[in-house]
């Protein structure tokens, strides 16, 4: 066992409270001592295994929670995958990762022998190694280490007043780091995790009125579907709520604020959370993402006049690498500084998300952000959705293209933008979608929307236009 590790900390509190639940899933309660037990059988599995990559394919469930602690105790890298995740992309996933056993519903099953054997392991060896998510469609393989992830829970702890009388609800995806960090957090603090199989805005509420839910790490998607549905439920247990992964929409800011204490954080899997929005700061930044954490220092690389530039960070819980990707590894970073891919802007101390990089719009020679573009089609009354996109053009390089979800009539949106935006902001082509390409976190997966209408010939509109 490390001494102060993930396990440790969590054995403390199996002597100290053993009879306290410690996990709650659908209709199971489970007290620590008896997860103990769960943990000590699961580690008997995985102890013929230790220092092997193994991939877990599992829903949310005890038997991950279970894994994640056994893990911890017996030194085995735990490589989580979506279930989704098609069978060819899964391949590639694996010999990008050296996997060589798979933890499915079936148990432990043994795929092939690498030599990555490791005799001795401790809190800086790698521990978990999550994927990259959102909109690219290469995923990076993210090395994180017990050692970091008892970093990111301190700083949760200390930054949202966490204590052992906390009952922690976990909404998200397990094979997500923000999931992880909310079960771990909950259990080496000896406080109650309640882990959601599967979010569902109604069940989410009715969740936290029947345990009396006192915090959550959320996403700004999930939140936005329960403001409507919060006057049907208790939710006075709430101590705070924390919006994670990404900007979340002013107006649903200011309305959860009527029912409970919310915070934002920005930030990415590879540095954690490294902003901190408090409700005080809410009315005054309602648009930021807030205010750097403490130990974290933030930079704008390479501003343009408006002070936008890309979002560099320098982080006390970093990632440790990108795995058998040393080159890439560096090219992220400058002077320690990690390069978030994502444009924003410092202002008075409060950094405000501007979007990402890769998405930025290259129109004319002009360069164009998406997320300006969608803020003012998200205003027209009737759409629930959109998202705004750059497809290769042979004139102008690119022809700014926005996809949608609502009732909304497009000519409706075309003279609301006509009226707000500059004439190379303004989309030349619009289309009604039943639904938007998202990730299992809700993150919208653009790289899709770019193959889908890559073959639109926009080009000579483009040029009439400009």
């Amino acid at each position: 066992m490390m001494k102060n590790g993930i396990f440790n900390k969590f054995v403390f509190n199996v002597k100290k409270n053993p009879k306290k639940t410690a996990l709650i899933f659908q209709d199971k309660i489970i007290n620590y001592e008896e997860l103990y037990t769960l943990v000590c059988q699961t580690s008997e599995h995985l102890s013929k295994v230790r220092g092997k990559h193994v991939a877990i394919l599992l829903d949310n469930s005890i038997e991950f929670v279970s894994l994640l602690l056994s893990a911890a105790q017996i030194g085995v890298t735990i490589v989580p995958f979506d279930k989704t995740t098609t069978k060819s992309q899964l391949k590639t996933l694996y010999d990008q990762t050296d996997i060589e056993y798979q933890y499915d519903k079936h148990g432990l099953i043994r795929l092939n022998e690498k030599n990555s054997y490791i005799l001795h392991t401790t809190l800086d060896t790698p521990y978990i190694i999550v994927s990259t998510s959102g909109s690219t469609s290469k995923p990076k393989p993210i090395v994180l280490t017990q050692a970091i992830k008892l970093k990111r829970i301190e700083i949760a702890c200390k930054t949202y007043a966490l204590d052992s009388n906390d009952i922690i609800l976990v909404s998200t995806p397990m094979h997500h780091s923000l999931a992880q960090r909310g079960v771990l957090l909950g259990l080496t603090l000896g406080a109650t995790v309640v882990l959601m199989n599967r979010f569902n805005p109604a069940k989410y509420l009715q969740i936290i009125k029947q345990t009396k839910v006192t915090f959550s790490f959320s996403v700004s998607n999930q939140l936005a579907s329960i403001v409507e549905l919060i006057p049907q439920f208790d939710v006075s247990s709430i101590k705070r709520i924390i919006s994670s992964s990404y900007a979340i929409k002013p107006e649903v800011k200011k309305r959860l604020l009527s029912y409970f204490e919310i915070h934002e954080c920005y930030g990415t899997s590879e540095v954690g959370c490294i902003t901190e929005l408090s409700p005080k700061d809410l009315n005054k930044h309602l648009a930021s993402v807030g205010k750097p954490m403490n130990g974290v220092k933030i930079k704008i690389l390479a501003p343009n006049k408006e002070g936008i530039g890309e979002i560099i960070v320098k982080s006390p819980w970093k990632f440790k690498k990108y795995y058998n990707l040393s080159e890439i590894t560096n090219e992220t970073f400058v002077d320690d500084y990690f390069k978030t891919g994502d444009f924003g802007l410092l202002q008075d101390g409060f950094l405000y998300y501007k979007g990402r990089k890769k998405e930025m719009i290259k129109t004319g020679g002009i360069s164009v952000y998406p997320i300006d573009i969608e803020k003012i089609i998200k205003e027209v009354e009737g759409v629930d959705e959109v998202a705004v996109v750059g497809i290769e053009d042979n004139y102008f390089g690119e022809a700014v293209v926005a996809i949608y979800t609502g009732e909304t009539k497009i000519a409706d949106i075309r003279k609301e933008v006509k009226a707000k935006l500059i004439s190379y902001q303004q989309p030349l082509f619009y289309e009604r979608v039943k639904s938007l390409p998202k990730n299992s976190m809700g993150k919208l997966q653009k790289f899709k929307l770019k193959e889908k209408y890559k073959n639109l010939d926009l080009g000579r509109r483009l040029k009439g236009l400009l």
